[in-house]
């Protein structure tokens, strides 16, 4: 029997373990419970239940169906995973002092953004078991500072928010928020006709490209950066971007490749640009009375720094662009601050040429970026401090060394990508055979999330098989061994998943114009079961595909399945006009 349990812990109804116990990788975790009742019983959320396949609550109010023959209440109660109740609750930025902000930017690494997350549990007082949740990103991701914005963002998106921005998959086991790929242990063959029934396959809407253009970010980089023939339009502006060295217009997948097998693409790494890690000294504060918006006055700390491995100039500055840090590391690592280079305009030079050692000096700008002024109290800067600064022009005398490296850079991140969007993006959902499932000493084996599979199908792959990983599974709660089914693949055939944030709406590159993803608008395709909105599109093959759905076509002889009211008052059932105002 399933135990279904109160908040108290007192059972509420136990049930036979009819139902289904479903997974899929960033998307649902949950069971299912089957029975019916002569009289309703009320759950609430929060009832739970703590069974051999995990601890479960109900986190969505539910209601029975009334049975017309037998009088009673049909009850399917979804108990989803413990960790799935975080999606009732919003992401803030100060949970322990009660801050009910909704809205909120951070730039931050991943490691600090999930910092506030797990606030975020302990204020709520959620634990695993009466532990407190930690977490755990994996070496194969790239620790870097990036802006995220939570817009009344609940706590589950917030994380499929984060690993969308990192490139990467989150999944929880027991206590522990894991950020990595979900990706483990020795293959299993799944072959079919041996001990797979069914394999079909699904069409992804992740990208699938083998030819890279590649772009890094426009900080640093003026506008006689390496000239080219035709203009990169970004959304319609003429930019200038870091990019890859001479000599490589692009990244192939794999060498000799035809002009027809190139699947072309254009992706922005905005994180790469020319930069210098720069280390704070001599740390100095003032204070002075600002004005505020509403009249008043207060009076305000301003930090100021030295940075004895660099001599600036005002010169240097991008026409139109201010001087901005980001910080590296300390209280205030990861965040964005505006700087004043100089700002008591002492003169850059000495009467005798050289450099005025007085005039190198900056001013932190405070913002209120980050829900409230910064910086402030304990979150200020230190020396020995490292940031990184831009609004600079990397092309110039003093800093010009640093543009081969970024190009490098862009060059290797380019080749990354590269070698992940040209897999395979398809997803293969295997109905396994009961009585091939087990080991050579008889044992049940269950495979979770994450393990190796080594798919074997000579009509669906060209060297006979392919290797993946399961990402979702499904099996029945009372005979978990009766036919289960897995979904394997790189990402689920519906989910985005995975698409780097920094692509950027639409780019025009040599007089072809690519439409990206991540913030931009994302393409509806034939088979896409992904509601329309202002943020969407039909594909060409969609629209052709609804307009012959939903619309009587005026060129081939065509159907309706039922009648069809005419604007002038007339009526169409069957072909037939059954009313018409023009008749008499």
């Amino acid at each position: 029997m399933i135990d279904i349990k109160d908040t108290s812990g007192n059972i509420r109804f136990s049930a036979l373990p009819d139902g289904k116990r479903k997974f899929l990788l960033m998307k649902e975790d949950y069971i299912t419970v089957k029975f019916n009742l002569e009289e309703p019983i009320f759950f609430k959320l929060g009832d739970y239940v703590d069974c051999d396949f995990g601890l479960f609550e109900i986190c969505d109010i539910q209601k029975p169906a009334y049975n017309t023959s037998t009088g009673g209440y049909d009850y399917e109660l979804r108990l989803d995973a413990y960790y799935w109740k975080w999606k009732n609750k919003i992401f803030k930025f100060t949970p322990e002092v009660g801050g009910q902000e909704a809205s909120w930017n951070l730039t931050a690494s991943l490691d600090t953004q999930l910092g506030v997350f797990l606030r975020n549990l302990q204020a709520l007082g959620y634990t695993y078991r009466g532990k407190d949740f930690e977490f755990s990103i994996d070496s194969s991701v790239e620790n870097k500072a990036l802006l995220m914005s939570y817009d009344n963002t609940n706590m589950i998106d917030a994380l499929s928010q984060m690993a969308e921005a990192w490139d990467c998959e989150w999944w929880i086991t027991n206590s522990i928020i894991h950020f990595g790929r979900c990706e483990f242990s020795d293959p299993v063959d799944f072959e079919i006709g041996v001990n797979v029934e069914e394999m079909t396959r699904s069409d992804s809407q992740t990208n699938y490209a083998t030819r890279i253009y590649a772009f890094g970010s426009t900080r640093n980089i003026p506008t006689n950066y390496r000239p080219v023939d035709e203009s990169v339009i970004v959304n319609g502006v003429v930019q200038k971007r870091l990019m890859l060295p001479e000599g490589t217009p692009y990244i192939d997948a794999y060498e000799g490749m035809t002009q027809e097998e190139a699947i072309e693409q254009v992706v922005v790494f905005d994180d790469v640009y020319p930069r210098r890690v720069g280390t704070m000294s001599n740390i100095t504060t003032y204070t002075d009375t600002v004005k505020n918006e509403d009249g008043t006055e207060t009076t305000e700390t301003f930090y100021r720094f030295k940075d004895t491995g660099v001599t600036f100039s005002e010169e240097y500055v991008l026409e139109g662009k201010e001087l901005h840090i980001i910080f590296q590391s300390g209280a205030l690592n990861g965040m964005d601050f505006g700087v004043k280079f100089n700002p008591e305009n002492k003169p850059e030079k000495n009467e005798d040429g050289s450099w005025n050692p007085e005039a190198q000096l900056w001013e932190i700008v405070a913002n209120e970026d980050y829900g409230r002024k910064l910086p402030a109290d304990t979150l200020i800067p230190k020396n020995g401090d490292t940031y990184v600064l831009s609004g600079f022009d990397a092309t110039s005398e003093a800093f010009h060394s640093m543009i081969a490296p970024a190009e490098q850079e862009l060059k290797e991140k380019a080749e990354a990508y590269t070698d992940k969007v040209k897999v395979d993006p398809s997803t293969y959902t295997n109905k396994m055979m009961s009585d091939r499932i087990y080991s050579e000493d008889g044992i049940h084996n269950l495979l979770e999330a994450g393990d190796r599979v080594n798919l074997i199908n000579a009509a669906y792959f060209e060297t006979g098989s392919r290797q993946s990983r399961v990402i979702g599974f499904e099996y029945n709660l009372d005979k978990p061994y009766d036919s289960p089914i897995y979904t394997v693949g790189e990402t689920a055939s519906y989910s985005r998943i995975g698409e780097i944030e920094n692509k950027v709406d639409s780019l025009t590159y040599k007089g072809q114009t690519y439409t990206g993803g991540g913030s931009g608008i994302y393409l509806i395709t034939t088979n896409d079961k992904t509601q329309p909105s202002d943020r969407n599109a039909y594909s060409a093959r969609r629209v052709l595909a609804e307009i012959k759905q939903r619309a009587l076509s005026r060129l081939d002889k065509d159907e309706a399945a039922g009648h069809i009211t005419l604007r002038n008052g007339g009526t169409v059932e069957n072909g037939l006009v059954v009313r018409s105002p023009m008749s008499k």
